[in-house]
């Protein structure tokens, strides 16, 4: 295993990225047509995938580069990195299954992981290619991501993950780490069956003043990024097509036993790797850092300074940096 760190992890005491406070989105009427939204500039298309219409930007030419947002995101909002990387590669981001303009499946059971990976499968095989993908992601993004890796490695080239841990390794620390234990339990209240009411009850704006605001304020994001992310955030069904993701693949507790974790408790990433991890992040705990390493055989670490949960947006000069470096070893 190689394993490259660019900065020493400090001793944080972390406060979660999601209180229970801010775990609210928009809902604009449960039924009708989509909302128009906006893809930032970026050519937007559908395709049918295992049978589901998905909705996903993509521009440039050459090698594929695919992205995977997570929650509570959607797949423009990668454009920072879009913008650069569309200069030497196809970059190509998907709403994910439930998401702004993606197919809202009913029933919780159609979120579970080993689904999305199939998503992310037949999106990549969309387009014809010779040369393997390199995929990208963040939060449940990230998790899908390694999830691929895990599943079909000889589908993937490289892997870059931006503050994820895979999801066999979540549900370990989850079971037997007790500050991740902490740290996790926002996802029980976002697993209510009652958060489609309470998001009924709030807009946009209550979601977005919880960080967004702040990186807005601090000109990380402009005017028609807000304009997408309301509009996104306001698409029918969104909300329950999010939620569901953390309906069917955290279960309580008590419930996680061997079969639970997926492809299996012990699955290794054999692909070679980037890790971003940031100083300030709170969804994840820092032992992550001395966790993830034991289930990937091939990795790079880099831990940005000052950022939080998202240095895609505050930092992402250094995120373009680490993923440049990696792209030409």
């Amino acid at each position: 295993m190689m394993i490259k760190r660019n900065f020493s992890m400090p001793n944080l005491i972390l406060s979660l990225f999601f209180s229970a406070a801010m775990l609210v989105a928009p809902m604009i009427g449960a039924e009708g047509d989509p909302v128009e939204v906006s893809s930032l500039g970026y050519d937007s298309e559908f395709a049918t995938l295992n049978g589901l219409r998905f909705h996903y930007v993509h521009r440039g030419e050459g090698d594929l580069m695919v992205f995977l947002h997570g929650y509570p995101f959607f797949g423009a909002a990668w454009d920072k990195l879009l913008s650069h990387f569309a200069g030497t590669y196809h970059v190509v981001a998907p709403d994910n299954r439930g998401y702004n303009l993606s197919a809202k499946p009913k029933g919780v059971e159609n979120y579970r992981i080993e689904f999305l990976v199939e998503d992310v499968k037949a999106l990549i095989e969309h387009f014809p290619t010779d040369k393997k993908v390199t995929l990208v992601g963040h939060d449940w993004g990230g998790a899908l991501a390694w999830a691929v890796a895990q599943k079909y490695p000889e589908m993937v080239n490289k892997l870059v993950v931006i503050n994820a841990p895979p999801y066999n390794v979540l549900l370990d620390m989850i079971v037997n780490n007790e500050q991740q234990k902490k740290s996790s339990a926002y996802m029980e209240k976002l697993k209510s069956p009652n958060m489609e009411k309470v998001f009924d009850e709030h807009g946009p704006q209550l979601l977005w003043g919880y960080g967004f605001d702040r990186a807005y304020a601090k000109g990380h994001l402009d005017d028609q990024f807000k304009g997408a992310f309301f509009s996104a955030w306001s698409q029918p069904g969104a909300i329950t097509g999010a939620v569901n993701w953390y309906r069917a693949n955290i279960p309580a507790l008590k419930e996680i036993n061997d079969s639970t974790y997926w492809p299996a408790k012990l699955s290794r990433v054999t692909v070679p790797s980037l890790l971003i991890w940031t100083e300030n992040e709170a969804t994840f705990v820092p032992a992550m850092l001395d966790e993830i390493p034991k289930y990937v055989d091939d990795l790079r670490i880099t831990v940005i300074p000052g950022s939080g949960h998202t240095p895609f947006f505050d930092e992402a000069e250094q995120v373009i940096a680490a993923m440049e470096k990696f792209a030409h070893e």
